[in-house]
This record gives C-alpha cells, structure tokens and sequence, in this order.
C-alpha cells in the first residue's frame, strides 16, 4: 500500500519535471493546445488528444483499490460497463480543480453502459479536505486512492494532470488518452466514447449536460 511518504516523493517528481518543462498549472488558462502541449495542464507537456504511450502495458484488468468512501473497487466492477472513463488528477493541481464541476454534472449524466471514476494522486494527504471539495464540487462518483501493486503501477503511469483515459470491459486502455483541462469537456468525452464504441461495433451515446 501507498503511504504519505510515497505520494510525496512522487508530487515531487511531478513538480520538479513541470518546473523543467514549463508547464503551467494555472487554472485560468486556456484550453490544452490540441497539436502540441498543454498550457493548462500540471505535470510534463504532452499532446492533449494523444496515444496513451505513458501508459504503456498498463492494464485495470487485475487490481484492487480503496475508495475515497472506504469502499473496495476492482476490476469487477468495470467489467460491467461498456467504457470506465478514469480521470487522474490532484489536489495540487489547479487545471484538475478547476474542471471537477464539469466532470461531476457530466458523470451524473452518462447513461447506464458508461461510467466516470477518478483517480486522486494525493488524497492520502488531506482525506477530509479532498472529501469537501469533492462535495463542494458535486461531484458523487467513485475517487480511488491506494491500492495493491496493479493499482499503483496504475497510478504512477501518469505524470501530467489532469490526464483522462478509456477502459474497456476487459480493463484495457482504448482510444486515446485527453490531456489538460477542457472548456468543451461533455463534447470532447462523447466523442472520445463513442469512437471508441462505434470501434467495438458497440451504439453510441448521447449525453446532455
């Protein structure tokens, strides 16, 4: 299992690579460039609609994760949806708190084939202060936290923030990964989702936000 120590020296990786690089994490930016890095994104410049090649053989086909709510979630619990959006993010970073509002009014809207789940990378930190801003933000669904070693290869795949990704029922990542915060968000994942459906010669969806 993770601990406090673990996810420090990690947030410090991030930060230490984001000085690097440049990137910003202000959340009065705009929107991620879509053919080159993202301005409003924290962590390492990437493309903001690229492959997922950060995460590269990394798979929620086996793994076992604590929730934000004191709850288990596995990889049973995407085998029965079509598509699990999972969406990586911090309290650290400024773009990812900014679009919470926005991914929690469109997870309450998906239909019942499709689910949105985030992954927080430092919650460990402040459990309660994550709670009530997660609350504040109206967002409802399930945050994962820790977990076996599956579940931190998982979460230490990622190092720009927010980053989003696509998991089919097997637990495999599809379509490609979006990078940064997006004022277009509802429109941007519906048609990341039903790419990756219309693919598995699945129907596509219609979400109103």
């Amino acid at each position: 299992m993770r601990t406090k120590k673990w996810t420090a020296l990690l947030l410090g990786v991030i930060l230490a690579l984001a000085v690097l690089t440049g990137c910003s994490g202000d959340a009065a930016g705009g929107p991620g460039d879509t053919t080159g890095g993202s301005d409003d994104a924290a962590g390492v410049s990437g493309d903001a609609a690229g492959s997922s090649d950060d995460a590269a053989g990394i798979s929620f086909s086996s793994f076992t994760a604590d929730t934000l709510d004191g709850e288990t979630f596995t990889q049973d619990d995407i085998k029965d949806k079509d598509i699990t959006i999972v969406n990586f993010w911090g309290m650290f970073c400024n773009p990812c708190r900014a679009e919470m509002p926005d991914l929690a009014a469109y997870a309450k809207a998906l239909p019942d084939n499709v689910q949105l789940i985030t992954i927080c990378i430092d919650a460990l930190d402040d459990l309660e202060g994550t709670k009530e801003f997660l609350a504040s933000s109206g967002y409802e669904g399930v945050t994962l936290l820790d977990g076996d070693e599956s579940f931190e290869a998982i979460l230490y795949s990622q190092m720009l923030f927010p980053t989003t990704v696509f998991v089919n029922s097997e637990g495999e990542i599809v379509g490609e990964k979006i990078e940064g915060r997006r004022p277009d968000l509802a429109e941007v994942y519906t048609a990341a989702v039903n790419k990756v459906l219309k693919e598995a010669g699945k129907a596509e969806i219609s979400v109103e936000v």
